[in-house]
Order: C-alpha cells, then structure tokens, then sequence
C-alpha cells in the first residue's frame, strides 16, 4: 500500500507542470500558415502590425500597407512620422493611430522631436503639437490601460529609466511613479491581460494599477536572458513571438497563461527577432524581421514572409 500511495503521489506531481519552461510540449492545435514568402513591403524589422476596424495594417519604415485578409494587400498614403521605427512605436488609442514624437538618427547621434500625431482615417495624420512634454527617450513601448497611453522606462544617451508616465490624450504627459521596484528598464513590453498589466523582460512584473508592481516569474527562461521578441494577448494567454535566447534567436514561441509557468512551441518560420504581429479575426499575423550576428551567422538576413497562426484545440 505505501509503494501504490508513493507512486499515486508521484503520478500527481508530474501532472502539475509536466512541461517546464523552455521545454517543447505536444502539439497543442497550434497551426501555422505561410500566406506568402514575400509580402509587398520590403525585407526589414523592428516596425509593427496593427488590426485597427476589421482591417490589417503594416506600418513599415517605406510605407504602409493595409488588408481586410491579410492576402490582399494594398498600399495605404500614410507616410512614417516618427521617423526611426527602431527607436519609437506607434500606439493605438481610441480607435485611432498616434505617433508619439520623431527621431531622426541613430543611437550615437539623434535629432528628437515631441510631436505627436493622430490618424482617425488611416491616410494623412494630424499634427496635434509639436510641443508636447513627451519624455525625450527612446527604446520604450507605449501600451493603453484604463483609458490612457502609457510609458514605462525607456532610455536615452546618458541613461536607461525607472518611471511610468501616461497620458489622456498624447499630448499632456504626467510621471506618476518613479524609481520602481524592477529597476530601470528598456525595451520591456507591457501586456493586459484579464484586467491586470504584466511587464515582460527577462522576468515579469504585474500590477492591477499600473502603479504598484509584483514580481511574479524571476525568469521566463531560467538561467537564460530572453529580448528581442515581440509580446501580444491571444485566447487569453501571453505569447512571445522571435525570442532571442542568450544571443541567439530561435524560431520558438513561448507562451502562458498566468505569466508565471512558461511553454515553448516550436513554429516553422526561420529564426528571427524584431517581428512585428497583431491578433486579426481571430488569428495571430507574423511578418519581418533580422537574424544574424553570431559567429555561426555573421551576415544579418532580414524577412518579409507573412504568416497566420490559429489554435483549433486549447494549449
């Protein structure tokens, strides 16, 4: 009897969490689709995808795109105002685009602006101010809670930062926490899911407020420094779309459902980092981004396949 309970306890056990962070699990219904091997945007990264009215839009350094299905694409006239896409994104906020600020340059040498602009059509933008007291950083991700814009860290030449500011409306910016308990940040990504934000680096922090800040996962990937992916909300669960895993970018997804208890799905596509994707009609898009830099691949290779991701059983 002792012998069947031991057993008993252990087959329980392995059932809590039978696939650890970092491992690859079954196929859980996860379904990938290669729409095309080359969209009509040029080959490139770090730009980004939004579905915005029941209508798919790549907003790329040489122009914008835009698709009811994601298979018929046409060419939309509106421009690139912020300019170095790199360094700055573009947000959606009630129900139109906002371009916050614009930067000429690179890292060594830059020119910033504070403007901000709307586009309600998605063809011309209007220019709200060119003065806003937007912080003059770069390397952060803009994201919408509770009815404003929002900006966690970021950095600049001099320093990276540990402060949240939001705004009503693009223009008025106010910092309302400083020297939070994550440290200073640059590059995160800031995810709502059910209500509540999760700030995802290497670790993941959340908060109900965006305010106060818990600690929830030490390492998404333990004993390994994960960056360069892009984050989005899907069937309820946090997926990180070209993960670059201590230097170098694999083609794996991971995803969870709490942000704490991480799983890898291994996708079709080749190896990348700096993709742009959004959630349409119920499928996640994929397109774009760099791999290389490493000494088994020292040239850069850069991307414009486009693919579509669906579930059709629950991971």
């Amino acid at each position: 009897m002792g012998i069947l309970h031991l057993l008993g306890t252990l087959l329980l056990l392995s059932c809590i969490n039978p696939f650890p962070a970092g491992t690859s699990a079954p196929d859980p219904g996860i379904t990938w689709t290669e729409l095309t091997p080359h969209a009509p945007w040029p080959e490139s990264y770090n730009y980004q995808m939004f579905s915005i009215r029941d209508t798919l839009w790549v907003l790329h350094p040489r122009g914008t795109w835009c698709s009811a299905d994601a298979r018929q694409w046409h060419p939309s006239s509106l421009p690139n105002v912020v300019q170095n896409q790199a360094f700055l994104d573009y947000v959606c906020f009630k129900g139109a685009l906002y371009g916050l600020g614009s930067l000429r340059g690179n890292i060594e040498r830059y020119d910033f602006s504070p403007m901000i602009c709307r586009s309600s059509d998605l063809r011309t933008w209007d220019t709200l101010t060119t003065q806003s007291n937007l912080p003059k950083r770069f390397f952060y991700h803009p994201f919408v809670f509770n009815d404003h814009i929002w900006i966690i860290g970021g950095e600049d030449t001099r320093t990276a930062y540990q402060d949240i500011w939001r705004s009503p409306d693009g223009i008025h910016w106010t910092q309302v926490a400083d020297r939070l308990p994550f440290g200073k940040r640059s590059s995160a990504q800031v995810v709502v899911l059910n209500g509540a934000l999760y700030l995802l680096d290497h670790d993941v922090w959340r908060s109900t407020d965006g305010i106060t800040w818990t600690r929830i996962c030490e390492a998404i990937l333990p004993g390994e420094q994960i960056f360069g992916y892009t984050a989005l909300v899907y069937q309820e669960k946090i997926w990180l779309l070209g993960c670059n895993r201590t230097g170098t970018f694999t083609s794996q997804v991971l995803y969870s459902a709490d942000g704490q208890t991480w799983q890898t799905h291994q996708a079709p596509w080749r190896p990348r980092g700096g993709v742009a994707a959004a959630v349409h009609q119920h499928k996640i898009y994929l397109t774009g981004g760099k791999y290389g830099g490493t000494p088994n691949h020292p040239d850069f290779r850069y991307d414009n396949d486009l693919w579509a991701m669906e579930i059709t059983t629950s991971p």
